[in-house]
């Protein structure tokens, strides 16, 4: 998250987004270059690192007999959507970053969005939890990683729950590249 907030906003903090305006002054491809980058980039090193991270603990949990194989139910959605999540996060925090355009506001309102809101919404009343954990953004990662499933869950599938963050992240990514358009550098 912190690097997909990083990615625009370095830019305005050192005042090179004019540079890089004035090198290609059409905005929206500016913003959809970075962006792209930005989600290839991350998908790339967060795959490698999902398979590298299963992997080692396969090596680690071998003489417990606690071991998964890919081949099992839900294993490989697990570890490839592990990668996703983290790609998507980033894009979330990017989207910001274009709106905001400050480092530091966008990483403390990610972090609230993602993991102060979540835990807020478990101080509600258990029914209005049900209800509301399924909208909430990070569900999305818990559903996605999950192997097993829970027993009195309210969610919507992994792959449900993944394209409702998705979905929010379209909307920043768009609401980002509007104010992108149409601010001054």
């Amino acid at each position: 998250m912190v690097f997909g907030a990083i990615v625009l906003t370095a830019e305005y903090s050192t005042g090179m987004i004019r540079t890089s305006l004035t090198a290609m002054p059409r905005r929206v491809t500016v913003y959809a270059a970075k962006a792209l980058v930005f989600a290839v980039v991350a998908l790339v090193v967060t795959l490698i690192a999902a398979f590298v991270a299963f992997f080692l603990g396969q090596a680690l949990l071998a003489s417990t007999h606690a071991n998964a194989s890919l081949s099992e139910p839900d294993v490989l959605r697990a570890v490839i959507g592990s990668a996703l999540y983290v790609t998507l996060c980033g894009l979330f925090a990017f989207a910001a970053g274009a709106i905001f355009r400050h480092t530091a506001a966008t990483i403390t309102s990610i972090i609230g969005l993602l993991f102060v809101i979540p835990i807020l919404a478990h101080l509600l009343p258990s029914s209005w939890y049900n209800d509301i954990a399924r909208w909430l953004p990070d569900s999305a990662g818990g559903a996605i990683t999950a192997t097993v499933a829970p027993q009195d869950s309210h969610l919507f599938s992994p792959w449900g729950q993944f394209t409702v963050f998705a979905v929010y992240t379209a909307i920043l990514l768009i609401v980002g590249g509007i104010l992108f358009r149409r601010r001054d550098a």
